[in-house]
Formats: C-alpha cells, structure tokens, sequence
C-alpha cells in the first residue's frame, strides 16, 4: 500500500458546508487570501453566500497607501462583487474610511438583482450619504443596519414585509418616517435607533417588537399594539424644560408597556417622566418587569425619586435594579422629610435579588433611599454600592457606618463597598 507522498490536506478535503463556516468567519482580506493556498481553493470563497467588509479592511489599505488606500478600497467591493458567484444573501460593509460616492449607488443597485437578506451599511461622519431608492426593492431583507445616512423611502414603498431587525444609527429622517417605517414592516422584532436630530412626538407601532432601544431628543414617546415588547431602552440627550406637561407623563408611558421584562431608562428621561403630576399610585403594574436601570437618578429632585419609587413598587417580579446616582444640587430636606414621614413599611420588594447603587457620595437622599430598599426586600442578597470618585475619606467612612446600621429585611443581605 503506497503511503501518501506529502503531508495530508485534511482542511481542502472537508465538506463544502464546514468550509464556507470557517470563510465567512474570517477577515474579508484573509478569505480571498486563500486564493493562493491551491487550485482547491482558487475560487471557494467567490461563491460564499456572505461579503463583509469592515474596518481593517480599510485600515490596512491606508497604512499602505496613504489617502490612495480610499481609492484602492473602492476597487476592492468592486471585484468583490463582479468576481462573486452564486447567490448572495448577506451584504456588510462598515469601514469609517468610506467616503460619500457614487459608487456605494452602483454597489445597492448590483445589490437589487440578489435576495440579499442582511444588508449593513456604516460610515464614518463624514456628510451622511443618501440612500438610492434601489435599496427599497429589497424584498427580501431580513436585517437592516445602517450608519450616517438620509433614509428617505421612495413613493411607492411599501414596506420591508420580511424584515425582523432595524438598527439606525445618526441616520437623518424624521419622526414620521420612523413611525412609518416601523409599522410597514410588520414582522419587526428589533429596532434601535440612535439619532443626533430633535424629534417632536413619537409613536411606535410594532405588533411583533421583542426589543426597542431610542437615543436621541424627542417631545414625547409611546408605544401602541407592542403586545410583545420585552425590553425597552429609553436615552434622552435633551430635555425641553419649556414644554407644559398637563397629565402625569409616567402615568402614560406605564400604560404603554404593559408587557415590558427589562426596561433601562437612561440621560434625562427619568426627569422627564416626572413631569406632570407624579401620582401617589400607579394606575396599572408592571406585572412582568424584571430588570430595571435608572441612569442620572437625581437625589435632589423629589419628583424624579417619587418617580423611581413608583415604577420599583408597581414591579412585584423586580429581580435587578441598579441606579446611577446624580445629585444635581444641595436640596434635600424635601427627600428626607417624605422618607422620615411616610409610611413606607407596607412595600414589600418581595422579588427583588440584587441591587447596585452607584456614584453614591454620602448625600442624605440617598442614603434614606438605600435604607428603603434593604428594609423592604425580605429576597435581597447583594446590594452593590459603588462610590463616587469624588467622596472624601471622612464621607466615606461615616457612609460606612451608616450602611451597617440599617436594617435589613433579608438576612442574606449582603453590603459590597466598591471605590
């Protein structure tokens, strides 16, 4: 029996399935590096269902070519799309170097002849690109990323009617053009959208929406037909103190998530659900909140503590609460005297596991905050305090103290100190 003369290529002889795995997890440079390695493997990745291009792509050509890498870069996607075989269902290219061409116009419209399903599109702040009204024929698309562009729908458009995800990112339209685009595509799932532009009132319309994160400046913001609505990221950058708010905005937002699990309430948006009237109840419960995370909380606001409280009592399967701690003045008689006051013991945070308070700084309010929480939380067994850098020793030594005095519900509850 003769014995093989070389040394066994057992990577060219695995299934062609396996192969393509391994491709498309590589580096786009590195997959058509392989090119060289035999004939086998001259032209396997021309047929990959999937071309990513990223930023060390883009990268590399620069160190190598100056300003003419962008130039090389551009004649790069075009081999890449001429030279490639077969069907084509996944398209990204997300490489900062991207300038605003007319080229990326060609590559969408050779684009339209595949059923593409997953097309991203992410550039650098250069001046945002607009769309061509190819990409609205994508019938087929199934997840949607796109970075610094103008996203205006041509007449016409009905709607992405496959598509489960939509990621925007510093992407120009307006208000109406989100809600809009939202409710055409029925079968929606995930949408996040992060913006620099001042959007009035917002409505989202989604039957089928799991996951929804918002970044940006808008009046108002609620949810209708979300039946399915698990978690829900809220990030105001601005707030419009000038606006009158005549009904309690907490009440409303409440009514809008009736099915929420995990909700993270970030920037100023806390503040701005305090305004109106904070209500001594909540009219319904958060019956399937289980996570719960209050960025910039400030201390010193007796509405935005009130408005804390309400949304961490009305929430009886609460296991997860972190809030970040922001004391935007010296007032807290107010905070303290309604701690000191009222009658608080009847809570019960029966669900709730593990806490983390962080930039504590020994400000009065929050301690009477902390206190509320260990002496109402009988399933507590961390409660994570995370002080701010500015605390000086002596605070942080009769904060200490303090901590150890108070009473505690559970008797596995146990204060972690962090600097």
């Amino acid at each position: 029996m003769k014995k093989p003369c070389g040394p066994l290529d057992m990577i060219s002889d695995l299934p062609n399935n396996i192969i393509e795995n391994i491709l498309i997890r590589l580096p786009i440079s590195d997959v058509v590096g392989t090119s060289v390695l035999s004939r086998k493997w001259r032209y396997k990745w021309v047929t990959l269902p999937h071309l990513v291009i990223d930023n060390s792509l883009g990268k590399k050509l620069l160190e190598r070519q100056g300003q003419l890498g962008k130039s090389e870069l551009v004649k790069v996607v075009y081999r890449l799309l001429l030279l490639h075989k077969g069907p084509l269902v996944k398209f990204s290219i997300e490489v900062d170097e991207l300038d605003n061409c007319p080229d990326i116009d060609n590559w969408i419209n050779f684009l339209s002849n595949h059923e593409i399903q997953e097309f991203t599109l992410s550039r650098a702040k250069t001046d945002p690109y607009k769309l061509p009204s190819h990409l609205f024929t994508f019938q087929h698309l199934r997840h949607l990323k796109l970075r610094h562009c103008v996203l205006r729908p041509s007449d016409g458009f009905k709607g992405f009617n496959k598509l489960i995800s939509l990621k925007l990112e510093e992407v120009i339209m307006d208000a109406k053009t989100i809600e809009w685009l939202v409710s055409s595509c029925s079968l929606l799932e995930q949408l996040i959208v992060t913006s620099y532009t001042a959007y009035g009132s917002i409505e989202i319309r989604a039957p089928n929406l799991i996951v929804f994160s918002l970044t940006g400046e808008f009046a108002s913001i609620s949810f209708k037909n979300t039946l399915f609505l698990e978690e829900v990221t809220v990030s105001l950058r601005h707030l419009n103190k000038y606006l009158k708010h005549k009904s309690s905005n907490l009440v409303k937002f409440v009514h809008s998530l009736p099915t929420v699990k995990k909700l993270y309430l970030e920037g100023y948006f806390l503040e701005y659900l305090s305004l109106g009237t904070v209500p001594k109840k909540l009219p319904i419960h958060f019956k399937n909140l289980e996570v719960l995370h209050i960025d910039e909380m400030d201390f010193s606001n007796l509405d935005e503590v009130l408005c804390a409280l309400r949304l961490i009592t009305s929430s009886p399967k609460l296991e997860e609460l972190t809030i970040v701690a922001y004391a935007g003045d010296i007032a807290k008689d107010a905070i303290v005297e309604y701690f000191e006051t009222q009658n608080l013991s009847h809570y019960s945070l029966k669900s709730l596991r593990l806490v983390t308070i962080e930039q504590i700084s020994n400000f009065e309010p929050e301690l009477e905050f902390i206190k509320f929480i260990l002496a109402n939380s009988p399933q507590l067994q961390e409660m994570k305090v995370i002080q701010s850098e500015d605390i000086v020793d002596e605070d942080e030594l009769s904060m200490s103290r303090e901590l150890l005095r108070f009473r505690r519900a559970s008797p596995r509850a146990e204060i972690v100190m962090v600097e």
